[in-house]
């Protein structure tokens, strides 16, 4: 007899027949501390997060996504990468883990560190350690950019997906400031004419957007290749910004099977192997009828300010060594120039020389 059965017998009870009759049967089913104990997760040694039930790493993504640890992770229920990776290490290091599962439930995050995040994931395959990421409610834009990095990915019914893209939001104060009386003057080396982008200038605006869509299609090939399918059909068919929701998703290759977290778990837990189907020529995923658009007329030829930051964002990822896609990132996203982005690398390398042959880690 359970204690809470017990307890229940020894009460006095001002409560119809019938109902009493009733609660009692669902109090007796309740089950044993020991058996409830088996479906809480213990803390997974040497981690910050993570934890660990029937030799299953949980390593939990959820709410926005920060680069570093900071207030909005430590007090609103955010995730830092950093704090990500490390985890992930402590999984990987612990000879008790037999395989990992991410748990994602996320809007999505910072540009900034997410490629380096998923590039330490997406190397954990065939090492031995099955990785599967698992989206129950919501993994979109950077948190899908995570969990394509898996082995495989398991979805909700009603999970959504996708979101793939990259947004940049600039506030003008301009009209705040001038109202305040308050006058800015910007001194831009010479030398270095796009160094400040002229948001008010068609020009600058240009150039912003071609920023973008460099991070975008930095995003878009890493899926692509994570997925194991064309550019071109992360691009007609991964919902182009939107979401697909649950089947949709498993329908266009966005993911792999329908299932719930403790099915993932279990399975992980038992030595299944959860695969990924082999690629097949799905139809696109639409809930919508088609509709052919009007044909738009052949766009003008971008202007040297948009040529030249697409060639600088080809030169830096061009130069950007295995395991840098973090630099990489940052230095398209700052404006570094492609000589710069060379000469920060070169220094990296005399640093690690140096710290070597002093016997520094």
């Amino acid at each position: 007899m359970s204690l809470a059965l017990t307890v229940s017998l020894a009460s006095a009870w001002a409560m119809e027949k019938d109902a009493l009759a009733k609660l009692f049967e669902i109090v007796s089913r309740e089950p044993s501390p020991v058996a409830l104990e088996a479906y809480r997760s213990q803390a997974l040694a040497r981690a910050e997060r993570a934890s660990v039930r029937d030799g299953v790493a949980i390593i939990s993504a959820e709410g926005p996504l920060f680069k570093r640890a900071n207030f909005m992770t430590e007090f609103f229920g955010a995730t830092s990468y950093d704090v990500l990776r490390r985890d992930l290490q402590a999984a990987v290091d612990n000879g008790g883990v037999r395989a990992i599962l991410l748990n994602i439930d996320s809007p999505g995050g910072e540009a900034a560190g997410i490629g380096e995040l998923a590039a330490a994931v997406k190397s954990l395959r065939g090492q031995g350690k099955p990785i599967v990421a698992y989206v129950g409610d919501l993994g979109a834009s950077a948190a899908y950019w995570l969990a394509s990095a898996a082995d495989s990915i398991v979805v909700g019914t009603s999970a959504a997906l996708g979101s793939i893209g990259v947004r940049a939001s600039y506030a003008d104060t301009s009209a705040r400031d001038e109202r305040s009386g308050v006058r800015r003057y910007d001194f831009v080396s010479s030398q270095s004419p796009y160094k400040v982008t002229d948001l008010q200038s068609d020009d600058g605006r240009a150039r912003v957007q071609a920023r973008v869509d460099t991070l975008a299609q930095v995003f878009i090939e890493t899926v692509a290749e994570n997925r194991g399918v064309t550019v071109d059909r992360v691009l007609a068919a991964f919902g182009q910004g939107d979401v697909l929701i649950g089947r949709a998703a498993v329908d266009a290759g966005m993911a792999d099977t329908i299932g719930t977290f403790e099915g993932t778990l279990a399975a992980l837990a038992a030595g299944k192997v959860i695969s990924r189907p082999p690629p097949v020529a799905r139809p696109i995923a639409s809930s919508v009828p088609v509709r052919l658009a009007p044909v738009k007329p052949l766009a003008p030829p971008p202007s040297a300010a948009v040529v030249a930051e697409r060639t600088r964002a080809r030169g830096i990822s061009a130069l950007t060594p295995a395991g840098a896609e973090a630099d990489r990132d940052e230095a398209i996203r700052s404006g570094m120039s492609v000589e710069a982005f060379r000469g920060v690398l070169a220094a990296r390398s005399i640093i690690a020389a140096v710290r070597l042959a002093r016997g520094e880690r």
